[in-house]
């Protein structure tokens, strides 16, 4: 049903925070899952039982140290201990989607909260405008009618939330309507029914959702434009000398950008493991056969195993660049590859929990469609 969340003073974010106690309160929920302020300004992921502690929430923080499913995943495994509410932006909700259906995480017993995304700061520009400002919030109010944001003070949006093809939650439990709407005395939102009996909220008129879907074209429509034109640049760089190869030729293999992505979820990882430490002789004798040969060695290998294993559930947050030291585009070449595989299957990772997953799908006419085995 549509309601709106009471606002005081324009304090969207004490509105937030009235809301989450009250699912606390209540009973709706016993735990939430939302961004903390802690130490020197910096915001991180908490599970919070405690409603006095919901004083120190930020859940609209334009930051995102971590995609939150990966949270999500930790805290439900096979089966969820309690009632917990957890706010999530869209590319989080869709994610934790992808993670229930590869049986790493559940549902059940999760109230799924998310709002229309203005996106993020890498968490380095976030803390340095903290430290500068104060409170550098990205507001929901942002005049979305001049375009959607791309800096937050001095600092640029991430490039993955630039190009984000889903800025709006789907099918969530409560859903804050921020865009187009006039928020000074409260909050478009639309909520299940049996949440909303929980949490005392009333059922209201439907609003504007002409301007809400006018303010939602404009947004999507600046966000793809500058998707296409990342998207065709990182073509031409793989097609390119150097290819795919030359694209990661600076990769350290850390395994940053497997920690940080929400859908590597193995427990044993084949990269984690002494597979790929050989005896010395190995390395000498690839050296003398190839005249040198690079240390540390399977880089590439490891890439290609990555986007082989997860190029269909990949959503696009980002977090696998952010988490690079060496700054390599790993997200944009993810999203090239994903685009190209999630087409080839017709699936949209994320979108709907009843939606199967392609790589474990048998159909039998699958590979006519795409020209094969004719």
């Amino acid at each position: 049903m549509k309601t709106t969340i009471p606002v005081d003073s324009g304090d969207l974010k004490g509105a937030v925070r009235d809301l989450l106690k009250k699912a606390l309160t209540s009973g709706a929920v016993d735990a939430v899952y939302v961004p903390l302020q802690v130490e020197a300004g910096a915001v991180l992921p908490a599970l919070v039982t405690d409603p006095a502690r919901i004083d120190e929430a930020d859940p609209l923080a334009p930051v995102m140290p971590i995609n939150g499913a990966r949270a999500l995943a930790a805290i439900t495994g096979k089966k969820t201990p309690a009632k917990i509410a957890a706010v999530l932006r869209p590319c989080e909700v869709r994610a934790l989607i992808e993670l229930v259906k590869l049986q790493q995480a559940n549902l059940e017993g999760v109230k799924l909260i998310s709002f229309d995304c203005p996106g993020t700061l890498e968490v380095t520009d976030y803390h340095e405008l903290v430290q500068a400002v104060q409170d550098p919030q990205a507001s929901p109010a942002a005049n979305w009618d001049s375009g959607p944001l791309e800096t937050i003070g001095d600092k640029p949006l991430r490039l993955a939330c630039r190009m984000c093809a889903h800025p709006l939650p789907g099918d969530v439990d409560l859903h804050l309507q921020f865009l187009g709407a006039d928020l000074s005395s409260g909050i478009p939102a639309a909520v299940a029914d049996g949440f909303a009996q929980e949490l005392g909220l009333a059922g209201e008129g439907e609003g504007d959702e002409s301007k809400r879907n006018a303010a939602a074209d404009r947004l999507l429509s600046a966000r793809l434009q500058v998707r296409e034109k990342e998207l065709q640049a990182m073509t031409a760089r793989m097609k390119s000398d150097g290819g795919f190869s030359g694209v990661f030729a600076t990769c350290i293999r850390c395994h940053n950008c497997m920690t940080a992505c929400p859908i590597c979820y193995c427990k044993t990882c084949l990269f984690k493991t002494a597979s790929f430490d050989h005896e010395p002789e190995h390395y000498l004798a690839a050296a003398r056969r190839k005249g040198a040969t690079r240390l540390l060695s399977d880089a590439l290998l490891f890439h290609l195993t990555r986007l082989n294993h997860m190029s269909t559930s990949c959503v696009a947050c980002g977090e696998c660049s952010s988490a690079c030291p060496e700054d390599i585009p790993v997200g944009a070449v993810f999203s090239l590859v994903g685009k190209q595989v999630q087409e080839a299957f017709e699936y949209e990772p994320g979108r709907s929990l009843e939606e199967p997953l392609p790589l474990i799908t048998f159909r039998e006419n699958e590979w006519t469609e795409v020209g094969e085995g004719k």
